[in-house]
């Protein structure tokens, strides 16, 4: 019994990693894409009327928000296992 809650403990921890690593690329995606997305402005506003600026900010807002909601998605997973975990080592706690 010790030893199941162990390796699960193991993979919660694990999943837990993968996670973190999940979320930190993306956010390095994030700023790339923002760097890439300033760049484009710069270009733009040399080159091109306002009307179309107008429409890449507002391609680019809704992009940020679809990938806010993605963080958001993994942070509430992240916050699912900890908790899942967290009943583990009580009930763990309480079955000894």
């Amino acid at each position: 019994m010790l030893l199941l809650l162990l390796l699960l403990l193991l993979l919660l921890l694990l999943l837990l990693l993968l996670l973190l690593l999940l979320l930190l690329l993306l956010l390095l995606l994030l700023l790339l894409l923002l760097l890439l997305l300033l760049l484009l402005l710069l270009l733009l506003l040399l080159l091109l009327p306002l009307l179309l600026l107008l429409l890449l900010i507002l391609l680019l807002l809704l992009l940020l928000l679809l990938l806010l909601q993605l963080l958001l998605l993994l942070l509430l997973l992240l916050l699912l296992l900890l908790l899942l975990l967290l009943l583990l080592l009580h009930h763990h706690h309480h079955s000894q």
